[in-house]
């Protein structure tokens, strides 16, 4: 925190800044989630605090805490925070996941109540944030992504992005960087995605009836020698999940491949039904199997949709890669990229409480206080120091004086 640059030199201050970004994101930790709750929280442990920082005129007020937030300059901050965790993870040959979050509560102070944005590059194997970059809005985020990729060294990893990363721009910046992706094709792109969805939907029935007729003669007989299919069934939570992959790494099926994308190897087509578990009166399961469910949906979902977004009943997203991918990896390449939504993004809002966060000026700024107090947590949480869910992780780092001095004011030790 003190190689952040301090907004108020030149002038006298009270508090140190370095001294109140610490109070901060030790008050995150131990799940105080507002600038004032977590300053209260410094004040009631003020003793142990000396301990480690002189803070000569005790805790900072809110007002001040939220001054030095707004002054200070965010990209200088960005770059101390990626500094920081880069020590402890190395960003080469890994899974980054990159995904913009929006702040919802700032929809309403911004002229066209547009939702501001952070875009995320994640681990996706740890959960751990690598960097984050402020946008506008959600429109901005495909001159952003190559932007914040620029920052990390991306040699040997793998970048996910949705499919509003789908770009030439963006595909092209990846591979300069010597690294590898795996992007989704929807709707944004309706050329490539009705191709997607045609050829393999003509290719998998060609498969089923080449294994009933040896001598039935598929449609595209090149391509279907480098055609694969793998299916998934899971019951997660309170829904029964079928998951199809299909991969062809003959991509002269899509006509962009021709000529925008040249160095595509494999394209896939990835399906998901989600039916919602159900039970009687007694208690006895009685959720519709799949083609009940397609003809006549369920009592809880009296008509089940088809769309591309996340969260619908039934999913069809074209993906495509520079790699030569089975189905079975791209599958769990793209399930892995997900999974940020539930180790991230969900536990900003419901932990964290980020979406209700009224802050303005300093909104990024508190945003990345929260990503350092979400980075030791996870960390605490993969060494297995503390509970493996966020809020008692919280409630550990608030009860546990010896926790707080580990992972706050002895320095982390690198990940990997």
């Amino acid at each position: 925190m003190r190689a952040v640059p301090d907004p108020r030199c030149g002038r006298e201050t009270k508090h140190d800044h370095a001294e109140v970004l610490v109070c901060l994101v030790a008050g995150f930790l131990a799940g105080r989630t507002t600038i004032r709750r977590s300053l209260k929280w410094c004040k009631k442990h003020l003793e142990e605090l000396r301990e480690y920082l002189p803070l000569k005129n005790g805790i900072a007020s809110p007002s001040t805490a939220c001054r030095l937030l707004s002054g200070i300059d965010e990209e200088l901050f960005a770059l101390e925070f990626m500094e920081w965790i880069g020590e402890i993870m190395d960003t080469k040959g890994i899974h980054l996941a990159v995904d913009g979050k929006a702040l919802r509560a700032g929809m309403e102070k911004v002229k066209d109540f547009r939702a501001p944005m952070i875009l995320n590059a994640v681990d996706a194997a740890t959960g751990l944030v690598a960097a984050q970059m402020p946008i506008k809005n959600k429109d901005c985020e495909i001159k952003a992504i190559p932007e914040l990729l620029k920052l990390l060294d991306i040699k040997g990893s793998v970048v996910t992005a949705d499919a509003v990363g789908t770009q030439t721009q963006i595909m092209e910046q990846i591979l300069s960087q010597e690294g590898h992706f795996v992007l989704m094709v929807k709707k944004n792109q309706p050329q490539s995605y009705e191709e997607i969805v045609k050829y393999f939907g003509e290719m998998s029935e060609d498969h089923k009836r080449t294994k009933e007729d040896e001598n039935y003669r598929p449609r595209y007989p090149g391509m279907q020698e480098k055609y694969e299919e793998t299916s998934q069934k899971e019951r997660n939570r309170d829904r029964q999940e079928y998951r199809w992959y299909s991969v062809c790494r003959e991509c002269s099926l899509l006509t962009k491949t021709q000529k925008e994308w040249p160095f595509v190897k494999t394209v896939g087509l990835a399906r998901q039904i989600r039916i919602p578990v159900e039970r009687d009166g007694q208690g006895n399961d009685i959720t519709p199997d799949i083609k009940t469910f397609l003809e006549k949906g369920s009592r809880r979902r009296p008509k089940p949709v088809q769309d591309e977004e996340t969260g619908k009943d039934i999913q069809e997203t074209g993906m495509i890669s520079d790699m030569e991918l089975t189905a079975e990896e791209m599958g769990r390449i793209k399930r892995e990229h997900w999974a940020v939504e539930n180790r991230l993004h969900h536990v900003l809002d419901d932990a964290f409480r980020e979406d209700r966060s009224p802050a303005k000026k300093s909104k990024h700024n508190l945003a990345l206080i929260r990503k350092f107090a979400y980075n030791i947590l996870r960390i605490a949480i993969l060494y297995g120091d503390c509970a493996e869910i966020m809020t008692e992780a919280m409630d550990d780092f608030s009860d546990d004086l010896l926790l707080r001095k580990k992972y706050v004011f002895s320095g982390i030790e690198s990940f990997y």
